[in-house]
């Protein structure tokens, strides 16, 4: 019996200590040991890479080690994931892409992340992106990479990437120009990792490039690029009728707000509309005794959209409000010395943020409802309607289930922090669960953004409610806004992937149709009898 050199080698690696080395010098051997288990497929370098990393943390590191702690621990995850085949897999709980996801956002949300080198930023980003694409929420990840880009703009691996992810978006739309717009987005992002301003972080990028070249040749032969490009007309679009209608468009453009897909392009006034819909539903003729109506799906879905397009524009009043309203004149309040804001549009962005969070329990009936799970409707919200009634276990009707967008609901559903599974992959989840709470239940102190700082009793007391700056507020009430974005994008998708696939399970079955309308905007008011 022979044995491996090279596993003899990695062996003796796993032994060594850092106990005696300096900050960098464990951080560049640990981040040996992970590349080497990773094209070993070495699984015991990847768990001692871990174990090591959690023995550097122990110490004070600076806020740059520890940034980069954090991303060799994303990429210990994603050696193990490699090692395990997760990625090929379509099962959709995986513990190694959740410790990913998890140290990949706590590297990018950490306080030494700016001042890490701008090649180091744009991995941790785009690999962050690449997963979010991977479990399916690509909205999400596009984002992430444009992030990226901004930081080098001819990052390759960002580039390239983003042409995946906005292919894999083309094919989930159902409306032909824009699935036509998003797939020349995708065939310039790929083609641009060959352009001479592409910058490579790579040695040897050459399989990557043969892989985005053929994607885009791919995209060229499904799409006639030049009559796309022709006619796609991004600049032209609903500007609004008044200064401020025309400034509340751009400030939704400018946080990818517009329930439609070409705002995720980037700030084009062609985007400035909200026309997602769900796909065409086929219902048997008996499966709902008033057959003669939509199917009440319909309504609730509209119904989501209002609700998101009303909290979007309170939560763009609160923000940008700079007047007293005459509803809060002569409002008796106790000035508690700690700088307190109290007023209609403190109260808007509150709101906002409420329905929103809201809005993601919504979504969450609708899939009950959709694929028939039987939850109980009281008991059912946006963490729990995917797993099995009192168990940190997914439902049967979901593991392996291969639906990308449906996947991808599930695992922003992963981004919220639950008391009970504390299971996340966000790092700022567990905030965002207390901002809620304390908006719900109990007692949200906003003070003003610049005075947080110099507040009296400015920590959080968790017996008597939560503080809070209104600027973090407003920041965070966007983010919530832009989860519950993505998740009206992902469950109309997801829809759309069980439609058609009913239509491939009986090709031949006759279908009649029931047209539907879009509500005129003039009945959008109340009726004033």
């Amino acid at each position: 019996m022979t044995t491996n050199p090279g596993f003899e080698y990695l062996n003796k690696q796993c032994e060594r200590s850092i106990t005696k080395m300096s900050d960098a010098e464990a951080l560049a051997h640990i981040g040996k040991l992970i590349d080497d288990a990773f094209d070993a497929s070495f699984e015991r370098g990847g768990k001692r890479a871990l174990y090591l990393l959690d023995e550097l943390l122990k110490r004070k590191l600076g806020d740059s080690d520890g940034a980069l702690a954090e991303y060799f621990r994303a990429n210990a995850w994603a050696a193990l994931s490699h090692i395990a085949n997760v990625r090929q897999s379509w099962s959709w709980e995986a513990p190694e892409r959740q410790a990913e996801l998890l140290a990949l956002s706590r590297a990018s949300s950490h306080a030494g992340f700016a001042s890490l080198d701008k090649i180091r930023r744009c991995q941790i980003l785009t690999n962050h992106a690449n997963l979010l694409n991977t479990v399916g929420r690509t909205i999400d990840a596009i984002a992430v990479w444009d992030a990226a880009l901004k930081i080098i703009p001819g990052f390759a691996m960002a580039r390239g990437n983003r042409g995946d992810g906005l292919t894999g978006y083309a094919r989930m739309i159902v409306d032909d120009r824009e699935r036509a717009i998003l797939a020349l987005h995708a065939f310039d992002s790929l083609r641009s990792t060959m352009a001479e301003d592409a910058f490579h972080d790579s040695v040897d990028p050459q399989a990557a490039l043969a892989y985005f070249a053929k994607q885009a040749t791919e995209l060229a032969g499904a799409v006639d690029i030049d009559s796309v490009r022709a006619m796609q007309d991004l600049h032209h679009g609903n500007e609004g009728r008044s200064k401020i209608e025309r400034t509340y468009r751009r400030w939704c453009l400018e946080h990818r707000l517009f329930l439609c897909p070409l705002n995720d392009l980037g700030l084009h006034l062609a985007a400035a509309t909200d026309d997602l819909m769900l796909p065409p539903l086929t219902e048997g003729l008996n499966d709902r005794p008033n057959g003669h109506l939509p199917p009440p799906i319909v309504g609730f879905f509209s119904q989501m959209k209002q609700e998101y397009a009303s909290a979007r524009f309170m939560l763009f009043e609160g923000i940008s409000s700079t007047q007293i309203h005459f509803s809060d004149r002569d409002v008796a309040l106790t000035d508690t010395l700690d700088y307190p804001l109290y007023s209609l549009a403190s109260e808007r962005v509150r709101t906002a943020f409420r329905i929103a969070y809201s809005l993601l329990d919504k979504v969450a009936f609708l899939v009950d409802r959709y694929w028939f799970l039987g939850k109980v409707p009281d008991r059912i919200s946006f963490k729990n309607v995917w797993m099995v009634e009192n168990k940190a276990r997914l439902l049967p009707q979901f593991e392996k289930r291969e639906n990308l967008p449906l996947r991808g609901l599930f695992w922003l559903s992963k981004e919220l922090f639950d008391d009970e599974l504390k299971q996340t992959t966000a790092a700022d989840a567990r905030e965002l669960h207390s901002i809620r709470n304390a908006l719900e239940h109990t007692y949200l102190r906003v003070s003003e953004g610049w005075a947080k700082p110099f507040m009296i009793n400015g920590t959080n007391n968790s017996s008597f409610g939560m503080a809070i700056g209104s600027d973090e507020l407003e920041a965070k009430a966007i983010r919530v806004m832009q989860m519950a974005r993505s998740a009206l994008f992902y469950v109309s998708f997801a829809i759309g992937v069980e439609e058609r696939e009913k239509q491939l399970e009986n090709p031949g079955r006759l279908l009649g149709s029931m047209p539907l309308y879009g509500l005129d905007d003039k009945r959008k008011r109340r009726d004033p009898c």
